[in-house]
């Protein structure tokens, strides 16, 4: 099973961070692994909504995802209901938010997904951890330049 968790300071507010982070159909704007994502129940980021990500490697993906816990402007935690195009067994992850006075916020994403066997044999951990951990990481700082930029 890979596992990653990464941090970043941004210089913004954290309401500001976490509508961005928060609305699938902006995630496309910082996150390397997301082309578009979209609502698919209630509509925005409470227990139970569902949203879904898409992505494209080789070949298109996309994530069906359901939010467990809610704490605006503070934590949300969201676990993989179906994966589509990867072999992804499951997965689950969280976003924290921390304010550090008025105009900044630390994020801290962590994560951890099980691919399918035999995938889970021949890369994970091994490799899909540091792999992972690079593209979060560079997506946490495209969107510090996003939200920074305004």
């Amino acid at each position: 099973m890979a596992r990653v968790s990464c941090e970043i300071e941004i210089n913004a507010p954290v309401e500001t961070v976490w509508q961005v982070m928060q609305d699938p159909t902006r995630r496309g704007e910082w996150d390397f692994r997301v082309t578009g994502g979209r609502f698919t129940r209630d509509g925005s980021p409470t227990k139970g909504a569902t949203f879904t990500t898409g992505g494209r490697m080789l070949w298109p993906y996309w994530f069906d995802m359901e939010y467990l816990t809610v704490q605006p402007h503070r934590q949300t935690v969201v676990r993989l209901v179906q994966a589509h195009g990867l072999p992804i067994e499951s997965g689950a992850g969280s976003w924290t938010y921390l304010r550090d006075g008025a105009n900044r916020t630390v994020v801290r994403s962590t994560f951890r997904f099980e691919l399918k066997k035999p995938w889970s044999w021949l890369f994970d951990p091994w490799l899909m951890t540091p792999v992972m951990y690079w593209i979060t990481r560079r997506s946490l700082w495209k969107l510090k330049r996003l939200l920074e930029r305004k």
